[in-house]
């Protein structure tokens, strides 16, 4: 599934969220970093696909945004 062409559109990208996820466990900017981790994961070219570390180090900066836009403490992420 092509997912470029709703990471702009907020409303249509809402859309696509799983309804059962609770609304206070995601911030719409996770949703939106994550879509663009997915698209990039799934370029037909190899090269242009993130490597696991990056795609690891990235998902650990979702997961630290979107805690923060919560408003949930953290311990710090140690960064590959």
């Amino acid at each position: 599934m092509q997912v470029r062409h709703i990471l702009n559109d907020r409303k249509k990208l809402r859309k696509v969220i799983d309804p059962e996820m609770a609304r206070n466990s995601y911030t719409i900017q996770s949703i939106v970093m994550f879509a663009n981790l997915a698209s990039r994961c799934v370029r037909t070219e190899s090269n242009e696909r993130p490597s696991i570390v990056e795609c690891i180090k990235e998902l650990l900066m979702i997961i630290y945004t979107n805690s923060k836009g919560l408003g949930m403490v953290m311990h710090s992420l140690r960064m590959i």
